[in-house]
């Protein structure tokens, strides 16, 4: 190998891969630092996306074993507008608060994580537009103000993007027929009713068509 060619390889080298990790550090930055965009309640819905994972399935992890609180397993489909065509690769984002009505965080959080905690997960419908969420039952807001609830947004694979209506329950008796007439996002309204499946864990499901 001639002292030319030598020279060009470490030249490429040096300066493909600074400028990879200088992109990395920037969008870090943006994240973690004082230029953090998606700290702020006027937030676009695109900052919801930013942390998906590569590899999602259908199946949504909020709280782990140790989080306090009752466990429940929400099964939802969604539909497209006709309400007969599976909607599949749906990315799903969905947070909520703790047991006590507080969104909890570690300190470490950024972006919109910053005001939702870190009771959040993500996952994708499949070929027949289910997806499963576990978790724990969240807690109403301490003011009792609003039922207690799950926030859900969607990703279409065409890069729309939405919230719908938070999942509430129907024993909860602040789901009343007012909370129900302000409702409005798209689909169904979100109440789950919740059963002891076969493990005795709570299980609610959810349809939705999306007109």
């Amino acid at each position: 190998m001639n002292s030319f060619v030598l020279f060009f390889i470490i030249t490429f080298c040096f300066f493909s891969c600074g400028n990879s990790g200088s992109k990395n550090k920037i969008a870090a930055d943006k994240l973690s630092g004082g230029n953090d965009t998606c700290d702020n309640p006027d937030a676009p819905l695109s900052c919801l996306f930013i942390n998906v994972p590569r590899n999602i399935t259908n199946r949504m992890e909020i709280a782990d074993d140790k989080e306090e609180g009752k466990r429940i397993v929400i099964k939802g489909q969604i539909f497209k507008e006709d309400g007969l065509t599976p909607y599949s690769e749906l990315i799903i984002y969905a947070y909520h608060t703790d047991n006590k009505g507080y969104y909890s965080k570690k300190g470490n959080e950024t972006g919109v994580q910053k005001k939702h905690g870190y009771l959040f997960g993500y996952c994708k419908t499949d070929k027949e537009g289910r997806y499963e969420i576990h978790t724990i039952r969240p807690g109403r807001y301490p003011d009792n103000e609003f039922p207690a609830h799950i926030h859900i947004a969607i990703k279409e694979p065409g890069g729309n993007m939405q919230y719908l209506n938070d999942f509430v329950f129907s024993d909860d008796s602040l789901v009343t027929k007012e909370y129900l007439s302000r409702l409005n996002y798209k689909g169904d309204d979100g109440v789950i009713v919740l059963k002891e499946n076969g493990s005795g864990i709570p299980e609610g499901n959810r349809i939705t068509i999306l007109k």
